[in-house]
């Protein structure tokens, strides 16, 4: 009889693994909580034509799900297009939110690099009509935050910006 094991490109996380992604989405989550955002949940599937169209070449990274009444569903590939299908569902014209979930790719894993199939995405917006730079120097101000407070030693944050070259 073979030895049961995980689904090629997705893992296990003992006890104490486990216990240290929560602190650190505990940690992530009070940097959001901070600067006022809320968070948001998501379905793990969304409707396939939502889904569709939406990721160019990427879409064929995507699990494909039929339900009993043939519906065709497909497994979120990141937060950001179940986060546009909500905000269009709702009438959201302003909004500062995070989510931390699971998202799938139907990718070779490299699981020595850190790629897998299954695995945590994290995100944070602020959508809404404005001209201004103050939420994109909010985002960056969350991002070097999160990264103190996760205690990940020195690092640097890049910019780059494609109208520097036009």
């Amino acid at each position: 009889m073979k030895k049961p094991k995980c689904a090629k490109g997705t893992r296990d996380m003992n006890p104490l693994q486990a216990a240290i992604k929560e602190r650190a989405i505990e940690r992530i989550k009070s940097v959001f909580q901070r600067h006022g955002a809320s968070e948001i949940d998501t379905p793990v599937f969304e409707r396939k034509e939502t889904l569709t169209g939406k990721y160019g070449e990427e879409s064929k990274l995507i699990y494909d799900l039929e339900d009993q009444g043939g519906e065709l569903l497909s497994l979120r590939y990141d937060l950001t297009v179940p986060f546009a299908r909500y905000v269009a569902e709702n009438g959201i014209t302003n909004i500062k939110r995070f989510h931390i979930a699971k998202v799938y790719r139907r990718d070779q894993p490299q699981m020595s690099k850190g790629r897998f199939r299954e695995f945590y995405q994290c995100d944070f917006d602020i959508a809404g009509n404005t001209s201004s730079m103050i939420p994109d120097a909010e985002v960056l101000k969350v991002v070097t935050e999160i990264l103190t407070e996760l205690e990940v030693g020195g690092f640097v944050v890049k910019l780059n910006n494609r109208k520097f070259l036009d």
